[in-house]
């Protein structure tokens, strides 16, 4: 499957053609990827060459809204390369202008409560979309796999993360300290991470 098919499997035909255009006219490939588990997404930059990935296994609102969050690096390198901070206020900037140009509000008004959390975060818009777990929350809803979210848990429950079986401790700004309980290793883990709850005997 090419990139512009499964562009159009998550955006009007019209839309689809226009990203794959600006990405282009800037010497940038889009790549859709295999899930990794680390990212949702990447910029890279190599010479005069530009390429973006985005994860494959995600849904269509999550997968938006990565793709405009890599674009908007793209945006950044081409007016400022390296001298500017990669979440500044220049690729906040640019992450809002360009979710305007490409009037993603047509596509995320399909669901209200999603409109509102994007809007929201469009005000001040956070390097990992999982940092806000509104915004997880809102998206988790169209996951085919279903869950928990760590912050819905209470302090000494345990839980299952990535097959691995921790113990959650203690809750931080963005990030939950949890114990792993196979190699007693402390881990921080976002707290918008989506988790199955476990019961140990």
């Amino acid at each position: 499957m090419t990139t512009l098919t499964y562009l159009e499997e998550h955006l009007p035909a019209k839309k689809a053609h226009a990203i794959i255009d600006y990405a282009s006219q800037r010497n940038c490939t889009i790549r859709v990827t295999r899930p990794r588990k680390t990212k949702l997404g990447d910029f890279r930059q190599f010479g005069k060459n530009q390429s973006i990935s985005v994860n494959k296994n995600t849904n269509s609102f999550r997968f938006l809204l990565t793709l405009i969050h890599e674009l908007a690096h793209l945006e950044t390198f081409i007016l400022h390369k390296n001298q500017v901070k990669p979440h500044g206020k220049e690729w906040k900037a640019n992450f809002k202008k360009l979710y305007n140009y490409f009037e993603l509000d047509e596509e995320f008004s399909v669901d209200v409560s999603i409109l509102n959390v994007v809007r929201q975060e469009l005000e001040n818009p956070k390097a990992c979309s999982g940092i806000n777990v509104n915004l997880e929350r809102a998206f988790g809803k169209y996951d085919e796999e279903q869950g928990d979210f760590l912050d819905q848990l209470s302090e000494g429950d345990f839980f299952m993360f990535r097959s691995q079986n921790y113990k959650k401790l203690e809750t931080r700004r963005t990030r939950v300290v949890c114990l792993n309980l196979k190699n007693k290793r402390k881990y921080l883990i976002n707290k918008g991470a989506k988790i199955q709850k476990i019961k140990l005997v």
